[in-house]
């Protein structure tokens, strides 16, 4: 694995603007995959109220984020622990717990691999197939790593490549290796349909799975930091005696109840992303030159193939005020592969227009190209 643990984010157009030695200007963000509809309308109604939370402490332990979970997902307060969005929690689990041996499915979220090596755990990449569309290891080869660790991490969609792996199979690891911890990411669940069903932060708590959770992504309050973890309460407990109080902010902790009465945006949400990643999927099918992979959240993972340097696409796309992410400092995806973020469908068709008017000829921009900045959100 790299030994670098630099931490370095994502969604950076004017990183990418400066290497190219192109003006500051504003563009149509595609690299983050955030709701497309915005903060939901409540939250704008109650903002002014909302920031009275200021002026005291918050609850020690983020009452009001935990609220939001036991009333939306029926999870006991035993089974939870509010933090300062998802992240935290991905760093406080290998950090309390100390496994020795983590498994991370890669391609992946950059931080479930930085937090364990942070906390002393030995990692070891499990690679998907890019000529398998990204799809579950087999089995086999899942079980034969598996006896050689402690526990595994994995994204329920994965980040980027946005793939659902079958519940059923999961389940299935964790009744055969009763002495591991599985770590899941749901940050993106509420995005995918049918998402209650296939969710493991709804089914029957059990003593070997942690599920990590955000509100930031699904409601677009990324600013707020509002997740949490969802386990057995032997584990929760131990979790919560390692956290530092107060992680959670006053104004997130009113926030997250406010976010009970979305329900219509919620609806409209998963409406309006399913439709717009079956169309933008088909549209990108037709382009010369990118091949997508199917998806199951609010973001395409794809592979640009009309030049041999993913460099040409995104000084395009900059050109021309529009910015994806570069992915190819994700283990796996280093063969020009970006992720397109879903906007709205107008966004998303001025992105489509700009792709496919891409010029045939080489656009010899790769000899004034600095070296590649590392993405790994």
């Amino acid at each position: 694995m790299n030994n670098s643990l630099q931490y370095l984010h994502g969604g950076s157009p004017g990183l990418d603007l400066a290497r190219f030695g192109l003006a500051e200007r504003t563009v149509l963000d595609f690299s983050v995959n955030l709701n497309a509809l915005g903060i939901p309308e409540i939250v704008k109604e109650k903002w002014k109220e909302t920031l009275n939370a200021v002026e005291g402490y918050p609850s020690v332990e983020g009452d009001g984020v935990s609220h939001y979970y036991k009333k939306k997902f029926g999870i006991p307060s035993q089974n939870f622990l509010a933090g300062n969005g998802s992240t935290e929690m991905i760093y406080l689990i290998p950090r309390t717990l100390r496994l020795k041996r983590f498994l991370v499915i890669t391609p992946s979220y950059y931080d479930y691999e930085r937090a364990s090596v942070l906390a002393g755990s030995a990692v070891t990449r499990v690679p998907l197939s890019p000529d398998a569309g990204f799809s579950f290891p087999d089995m086999n080869d899942l079980i034969a790593a598996l006896n050689n660790s402690d526990g595994l991490w994995l994204g329920r969609p994965n980040n980027p490549t946005g793939h659902l792996f079958p519940k059923g199979q999961l389940l299935e690891l964790a009744d055969r290796f009763p002495d591991h911890l599985f770590i899941i990411d749901e940050a993106f669940i509420q995005f995918t349909d049918r998402w209650t069903e296939s969710s493991l932060m709804t089914d029957k708590v059990r003593p070997n799975i942690l599920v990590v959770h955000s509100l930031t992504k699904f409601y677009a309050l990324a600013g707020l930091r509002i997740g949490g973890v969802v386990g057995h309460s032997k584990v929760i407990s131990r979790l919560r005696q390692s956290k530092e109080p107060w992680t959670v902010n006053g104004i997130a902790d009113r926030v997250a109840p406010l976010l009970l009465e979305c329900i219509n945006y919620e609806k409209r949400t998963r409406r309006e992303v399913a439709l717009e990643r079956e169309r933008i999927f088909r549209g990108l099918k037709q382009l010369d030159g990118i091949i997508p992979f199917p998806c199951s959240a609010n973001f395409i993972l794809c592979r640009w193939t009309r030049t041999e340097n993913l460099d040409d696409l995104v000084h395009y796309l900059l050109e021309n005020s529009a910015y994806v992410r570069d992915c190819r400092n994700f283990p796996g995806l280093e063969n020009n592969f970006f992720r397109i973020g879903l906007r709205s469908p107008d966004d998303n068709d001025k992105l489509m227009s700009i792709i496919s008017s891409f010029p045939y000829a080489d656009s010899g921009v790769r000899a004034c190209a600095k070296e590649v900045i590392p993405h790994h959100d």
